[in-house]
């Protein structure tokens, strides 16, 4: 059987999910949360147009975007919490689900095929070399890209929608992102106001006051990373994180409650966790025969890694890949990657191709890859992870209060 064959018997058995599917999806609810605040000539899927309808027409909207709150933490609240009382649908994210491609999405109402925001790591071809595009920085040396002449638009080809919105935007993040060239790009120009990410009542009540105060119709964007936080670092399953979901869940309650009748609140999360047990954390050092088969570094995340594979190494890639891991990944090319459609509908766009390389080693369980010395990055150890396609990590939370 081949790793095409073994996607699709995933696939059709459960264990993995397509993020194109019937389920409205993360780039549906882009689309109706830009038409709904006034970006002009929106298209709408009829998800996209249903998950309009429930939107309403508010005077004022907030959006809250909980990082890592996926489903596997909705199931875990109490039935009559906040999220569980209030959740309209369940949504798929996109994939890799990984925050700086997700975050793309929600800017762009684009799939990843087209934006070519696809990794936490991706080489580019301004610098022939890898970046890590959410710090736009050259991952090596930590040098700025813009000190190497690498502009916002080469690392984020495809605008920002939400500087077009006919409602006063505001953006609400933890201060340490407040104006980084990224946020600068994401949130298309409009204001960002930093809060103390340790201190997320903070935040809500900032949200409260701008709504409260607005003299026209406001759209307010609070970005949530605690619950992202505290899994990475102590696991999905940890006590306290699961205490860290309950209280954002808390605070988005009394969140709904402040806000004035004429304003609504929407509440999703950008992926969700899924444990790695210490036996299933790969590392890789630089004389790795793995590496030895590529003509370049890896690059992606560690669910879902790129590699540079001369046509003539490809078998011998893929079987090394086997023997190391097992069945706990797959090696897609990228013209099956395209034909499978993981990256979204339609043709591959030329800047994600190039980003892409030329084959995706996907993790198929709770298993990653982790190479980031080899890039010389920061190896921080993770116990919860996401990037992949597995149900913890895809389904997302659709709430409308």
């Amino acid at each position: 059987m081949s790793d095409l064959d073994r996607l699709n018997a995933l696939l059709n058995s459960g264990e993995l999910l397509h993020p194109v599917s019937d389920a409205p999806s993360i780039v549906d609810l882009a689309a109706a949360l830009h038409s709904a605040i006034g970006v002009p000539d929106v298209p709408l899927s009829d998800n996209a147009g249903a998950i309009k309808g429930l939107i309403g027409e508010p005077e004022h909207l907030v959006l809250v975007l909980a990082d890592g709150f996926g489903m596997n933490f909705v199931v875990g609240l109490d039935s009559d919490a906040f999220i569980p009382a209030h959740l309209t649908a369940e949504m798929r994210t996109v994939f890799p689900s990984t925050t700086p491609i997700v975050l793309t999405t929600l800017a762009t109402g684009k799939w990843p095929a087209e934006h070519a925001v696809i990794g936490w790591f991706l080489k580019l071809r301004q610098i022939n070399a890898v970046s890590t595009i959410i710090s736009y920085i050259r991952t090596a040396d930590k040098k700025p890209l813009s000190e190497l002449g690498v502009g916002a638009q080469d690392a984020y080809p495809v605008p920002s929608r939400i500087g077009g919105a006919s409602f006063e935007a505001a953006h609400i993040m933890p201060e340490q992102i407040v104006n980084t060239a990224y946020s600068n790009y994401w949130t298309g120009g409009v204001p960002q106001i930093g809060y103390d990410a340790d201190s997320p009542q903070r935040a809500i009540e900032m949200a409260v006051e701008r709504i409260r105060t607005a003299r026209k119709p406001t759209c307010v964007y609070l970005y949530l990373p605690q619950v992202d936080g505290a899994a990475h670092r102590l696991g999905a399953s940890h006590e306290d994180t699961l205490n860290m979901a309950k209280k954002v869940d808390c605070l988005l309650g009394a969140l709904a409650d402040a806000l004035p009748s004429n304003a609504r609140m929407i509440m999703t999360a950008d992926h969700g966790h899924l444990d790695a047990p210490e036996s299933k954390r790969y590392a890789l050092e630089s004389s790795d025969e793995i590496l030895r088969l590529c003509s370049g570094p890896l690059t992606g995340d560690q669910r879902a890694v790129y590699a540079d594979v001369p046509v003539d190494n490809l078998d011998a890639f893929r079987e090394a890949v086997h023997r190391r891991f097992g069945a706990d990944f797959l090696v897609l090319t990228r013209s099956e990657v395209e034909r499978a459609g993981l990256l979204g509908k339609g043709m591959l766009s030329e800047e994600t191709r190039y980003r892409m390389s030329s084959a995706l080693a996907l993790a198929t369980r709770n298993a990653v890859l982790d190479y980031r010395a080899v890039l010389g990055d920061a190896v921080h150890p993770m116990v919860s992870h996401h990037g992949g396609i597995t149900p913890e990590e895809i389904q997302i939370p659709l709430v409308v209060a």
